[in-house]
């Protein structure tokens, strides 16, 4: 069905200050953006008038966890693993899916999952069996024995876990673990090239957990079939080896020096930098810290001060930033994905910078080309926001101000109050 988006004011993405248009769509694709008002002739199509507001595209988390809802006490890393059932992993990545799309997060990338909870949901969302945001997948995370996501590394010795998993110990295991992912048609491929858990007792940032070998057999196998690539990375060797074996992405990236920071720049490897995770831990304390890690604190002391720095510094150097969150991190929730758009702003980004972060640069980022920009060819994905984001990213923040969500064409979240013809909250 061929509609018309008449809007006032239209942020497309793509950095240029907004202005009026008209958005002609096409089932659930864009397939004219004029500028101006008026300049579409009618044929009958469905108008849907926004005399009010900003109109962005469908916004961009490129690092959620959909299993955890980020709540205090939730259960599912760790002890999740023995307690959670299969189908409860499932619904609860449902629950949190849906928490980000009324969020305005029409597109999430979920960088970890369980058990291809992730895969299922997203084939189901994709045909149309229930709502959901588009999802990015990379199924397994892949690890090593003891690494930051090895989900026996909590047990004792005599105990084990049944379920997949993605244990790599050197480059054949490595280009087998990523053939595994690929089994589930994935859309690309994460991995921990460092770790924290064994160097905080001597107050160290980070060390690697795989070889520069294993993480260039692990980086050619997913290249060989066009799959992108982005790693769990804070800094150190671990860093400097995934850089040079052609990674695309890095995420956190706390401890990143000049000298990584120049490389990626140079190569156009991407950073997530996921400061709602720091800025969680100022503002919670060790309330956000999980129990039975006696060397954590001095830890995230080191993270705080190290994060909005080093994101700022990217920025300097000309590395391509995106917006991610780390959503279930404690208390890092679904559905308040917004607040790393004003942690970007923080570290330095201009509130432009940030929005494009979140939109077409998260896109071209997580290479996902059909989403991201008011553009022909792209989805037909958009938030109506009540306000001017340019002059304050935290509106975005504000449910009620997020007046409409459109997710294919279909509007999916309607607060607008129809008495004022325009935005604002639902009488």
């Amino acid at each position: 069905m061929r509609q018309i988006i008449r809007a006032a004011r239209v942020f497309d993405g793509g950095g240029a200050a907004p202005e009026p248009a008209e958005i002609v769509l096409d089932d659930d694709r864009i397939v004219g953006v004029h500028r101006g008002q008026g300049t579409v002739a009618l044929g009958g199509e469905a108008i849907l008038d926004l005399p009010r507001g900003t109109l962005l595209p469908g916004l961009i988390d490129a690092h959620v966890h959909l299993l955890g809802s980020g709540k205090p006490g939730d259960s599912a890393f760790g002890v999740g693993d023995l307690l959670n059932s299969i189908p409860t992993v499932t619904l609860n990545c449902f629950r949190n899916a849906q928490q980000d799309l009324m969020a305005g997060f029409t597109t999430v990338r979920d960088a970890a999952c369980r058990y291809y909870a992730d895969i299922a949901l997203r084939d189901a969302i994709a045909r149309g069996d229930m709502p959901g945001p588009r999802i990015w997948t990379c199924g397994l995370g892949i690890t090593s024995t003891t690494g930051h996501m090895d989900r026996e590394k909590i047990l004792p010795p005599h105990l084990s876990l049944p379920g997949p998993s993605a244990v790599a110990d050197g480059p054949e295991e490595a280009r087998k673990a990523v053939r595994l992912n690929l089994r589930y048609d994935v859309d690309f491929i994460k991995f921990n090239a460092t770790l924290t858990e064994h160097v905080r007792r001597y107050e160290g940032y980070c060390a690697p957990e795989m070889t520069a070998e294993t993480m260039a057999a692990l980086i050619d196998e997913a290249h060989w079939h066009g799959r992108t690539v982005t790693a769990h990375a804070y800094g150190g060797d671990g860093a400097t080896w995934a850089l040079d074996a052609g990674i695309d992405g890095i995420e956190h990236g706390f401890y990143l020096t000049d000298a990584h920071l120049e490389q990626m720049a140079r190569q156009g490897t991407v950073l997530c930098p996921t400061l709602s995770v720091v800025g969680k831990f100022r503002e919670h304390g060790q309330k956000a810290l999980p129990p039975g890690a006696p060397h954590l604190e001095a830890w995230r002391q080191k993270a705080i001060a190290n994060a909005w720095k080093t994101a700022g510094r990217a920025r300097e150097l000309g590395v391509k930033i995106i917006c991610g969150t780390d959503a279930a991190m404690p208390y890092v929730i679904h559905g308040e994905n917004a607040y790393e758009i004003a942690m970007l702003v923080e570290a330095g980004l201009t509130t432009t910078e940030a929005l494009v972060a979140a939109t077409s640069g998260a896109a071209a980022g997580i290479a996902f080309p059909e989403v991201g920009l008011i553009a022909p060819g792209r989805f037909a994905d958009f938030v109506l926001v009540d306000g001017d984001p340019l002059a304050d990213v935290t509106i975005l923040q504000d449910l009620d101000k997020l007046a409409l969500v459109i997710k294919g064409g279909q509007i999916v979240a309607d607060r607008r109050d129809p008495s004022t013809s325009g935005v604002g909250k639902r009488a």
